[in-house]
C-alpha cells in the first residue's frame, strides 16, 4: 500500500495571510503598549509645561521645592525652610505638582462596643487541605 502525501506550495495567498497576521499582531501591540505610553508621556509634558512661579513641586528624586523663577527649560527651586537654598533643576525632572503631606499619622486603637481595648496584631493562619485551621503564627 502506497500512500501519497500531497502538499501545495504557499504561493501569494499564503504570503499575504502571513503578512496580514503580522500586521494585526503589530497593530494590537501598538494599541496595548505604545499608545498608552505616549498618552501618559503627553500628560506629563503638559503638567511640566503648566508649572508656574509659586507652585510646590515634587522632583523625581523625591525632594519637594517651591518654584521661584523659570528660565527657558530650567526651574529655580527653593528647598528647605531657611529659604536660602535655591537650585536650578531641569523641567523634565518634575514628577508632579504637589504639596508635601506633613501631618503625623497615628495608629488607631481598636475598641469594642463595651469599651474593651484590643491591640492590633497581624496573624497568619495555617490551613490543611480540608480547610481546617492548624495553628497561628504571629508576625
Amino acid at each position: 500500500m502506497n500512500t501519497v502525501l500531497l502538499t501545495t506550495t504557499g504561493g501569494t495567498g499564503g504570503l499575504m495571510s502571513m503578512l496580514l497576521i503580522y500586521a494585526v499582531i503589530i497593530g494590537v501591540m501598538w494599541f496595548i503598549l505604545i499608545r498608552p505610553q505616549k498618552k501618559q508621556q503627553k500628560q506629563v509634558e503638559e503638567m511640566q509645561n503648566s508649572v508656574k512661579i509659586g507652585d510646590t513641586i515634587l522632583l523625581n528624586s523625591g525632594l519637594y521645592g517651591k518654584v521661584v523663577d523659570i528660565i527657558n527649560d530650567t526651574f529655580i527651586v527653593e528647598f528647605g525652610l531657611n529659604k536660602s537654598v535655591r537650585i536650578p533643576v531641569v523641567r523634565s525632572t518634575v514628577a508632579r505638582v504637589a504639596e508635601p503631606n506633613l501631618t503625623v499619622g497615628k495608629k488607631a486603637d481598636l475598641v469594642d462596643d463595651d469599651g474593651t481595648e484590643y491591640e492590633y496584631v497581624e496573624v497568619e493562619v495555617e490551613v490543611d487541605e480540608n480547610g481546617n485551621e492548624i495553628g497561628e503564627v504571629k508576625k
